[in-house]
């Protein structure tokens, strides 16, 4: 019998490639509109090319990439108009989950959401924002998780990957990580009795605090020069 051999070692390198230049883009090492070379990034990657545009294919299927045949292929800039259309959504979507997961709500998840929350306030005085914004990505995938509902997940998921870069300016202001944290705890303390409502009222609060501040956040500095 004839047995086709998995391209799995192809497909983790690909993950692996995908994996290692969105964090970049997320945390910032790769700034908006700065100019990427397949050669350049691959051998900085220690991965193939073809890995790596694969990669680079994906990250512009989901926005975090631009590109212009044969001319160049740069991090998309921030854009915050876009950004404020998804933070609403997300908000929506976020207490749907909720909604229709609150009969799942048990000790143990309220423990979990108990434990990443302070978690968080121990990493704000290591300015790790990246850590903190796993963590804060964490908590919130424990109540889009109570659904059990993947299209949820799935579009969740994918709003998110939008919004990355603006979640770490967000919480490189030492005062938004407190106010994260407390509303995080505001979220917690009406599960824990369980009050549906206020719990919901809680959840978009948490989002209303993110949108609000980006007024107050100046993204030019970490924007390359313009390619065109």
């Amino acid at each position: 019998m004839d047995f086709t051999p998995s391209p799995i070692k192809r497909k983790f390198i690909k993950d692996e490639a995908y994996d290692l230049i969105s964090k970049k883009i997320i945390s910032g090492e790769l700034k908006p509109k700065s100019k990427i070379r397949i050669n350049e990034l691959s051998e900085a990657l220690g991965i193939s090319r073809t890995p790596v545009r694969e990669a680079i294919l994906r990250l512009e299927d989901e926005g975090l990439i631009l590109s212009k045949a044969n001319r160049w292929t740069m991090v998309a800039p921030i854009d915050v108009d876009e950004t404020l259309n998804i933070y609403p959504i997300i908000s929506s979507l976020e207490k749907l989950a909720l909604e229709l997961g609150f009969e799942n709500i048990n000790d143990e998840i309220i423990e979990n959401l108990e434990y990443i929350n302070e978690n968080i306030k121990k990493v704000q005085d290591k300015k790790n924002h990246i850590k903190i914004l796993e963590l804060d990505q964490a908590f919130h995938k424990e109540i889009i998780d109570l659904a059990q509902n993947k299209e949820i997940e799935s579009l969740l998921d994918g709003l998110k990957r939008k919004v990355s870069r603006v979640d770490i300016y967000f919480f490189e202001d030492d005062s938004h990580k407190m106010s994260s944290f407390d509303e995080h705890a505001e979220i917690i303390k009406f599960l824990k009795k369980r009050d549906l409502d206020k719990a919901l009222k809680a959840v978009e609060k948490n989002w209303a605090t993110t949108m609000s501040s980006l007024e107050d956040i100046d993204f030019s500095n970490d924007e390359d020069e313009e390619l065109f």
